[in-house]
């Protein structure tokens, strides 16, 4: 096998010089030239994949915290529409129970309906937080559906028995503030703690007392330790009775209306300053009246009541 010839001239001198290559080492040489090449190549496709990959993965991580932020803000919604509805869920159990229906929330208050609750979810990979959210969306969904069905009850319920309504004692009968409440307390005239059997409320002497809801005067005169005093007879088992007035502006057997003057507040019986002392009996038991007195908090209540004119 011949050697390859390679002649070389210097531009200077004009010398030329030459040396012969054995075509066994030429193969060699460009076999050497292909492997330096190859290995260039994957060194800057290497770097290029690897730049591509850092690049991508900080969009990645740019995208997650975004994600986590969002998810903890919808978290906070969820949680304060969660908080809402269980206000709403309990003033609906009372309506319920005014209206003699079973409370609709007793025993899911303390539920997680169709899935994890919150707390777990926040501690789940961020990779579950779509189906996560979700997950809490349908909780709230089923909350607000069983909210609505019950209020439907109630409507239904209050539609059917307007005249009920009509002489459930809700209002207050007075202005003021409060004084004693219901239940068991120190007694004002004897070191004992003694059953406060209903709610004292405190005002200006002569303040006009008005009836809560319609029915009839059972009683109008002097009751023993309650002074001068106006029983109104509901119906439905509801009896209210007012204590210590000054004034009773109303006779036995009178059809009283909701607003209706009954007398004034005063001191009279066994009384330690003006207030009037404030009963209501279900069924000839004595009752809490804050059950039924309309509040700040009980704002629905009191829509509901507005809407059917009481």
């Amino acid at each position: 096998m011949k050697d390859f010839k390679f002649k070389i001239v210097s531009p200077s001198n004009r010398k030329i010089y030459s040396f012969n290559v054995p075509v066994k080492y030429l193969w060699f040489i460009l076999v050497g030239i292909i492997i330096v090449f190859v290995f260039i190549f994957l060194y800057f496709f290497r770097g290029v994949k690897k730049q591509y990959l850092v690049t991508k993965l900080s969009v990645y991580k740019n995208q997650n915290q975004e994600l986590v932020q969002n998810y903890e803000e919808y978290n906070k919604k969820i949680k304060n529409y969660d908080k809402k509805l269980s206000k709403l869920q309990e003033i609906c159990d009372n309506v319920l129970i005014l209206n003699s229906l079973p409370p609709a929330f007793e025993k899911q208050s303390n539920m997680h309906i169709g899935g994890r609750s919150l707390e777990k979810i926040e501690r789940e990979n961020v990779g579950q937080i779509d189906n996560n959210l979700e997950v809490a969306f349908s909780q709230v969904e089923v909350k607000m559906e069983v909210l609505k069905n019950n209020f439907y009850k109630i409507i239904d319920k209050m539609e059917k028995s307007t005249v009920k309504w009509e002489r459930v004692p809700l209002k207050w009968p007075i202005e003021g503030w409060i004084s004693s409440q219901f239940g068991w307390r120190e007694s004002p005239f004897a070191k004992k703690r003694e059953f406060h059997t209903g709610l004292d409320i405190t005002n200006i002497p002569g303040t006009p007392v008005k009836a809560p809801a319609q029915g009839y005067v059972k009683f109008a005169g002097w009751l023993g330790e309650y002074g001068k005093t106006v029983v109104i007879e509901h119906g439905f088992g509801y009896e209210t009775r007012y204590g210590h007035l000054d004034k009773i502006l109303v006779k036995k057997g009178r059809f009283v209306k909701k607003d209706d003057k009954l007398g004034t507040l005063g001191n009279t019986g066994r009384s330690s300053a003006p207030h009037l002392h404030y009963e209501i009996l279900k069924n000839g038991k004595v009752e809490n009246p804050m059950k039924y007195l309309l509040t700040e908090d009980n704002k629905i209540l009191r829509r509901v009541s507005q809407f059917y004119g009481r």
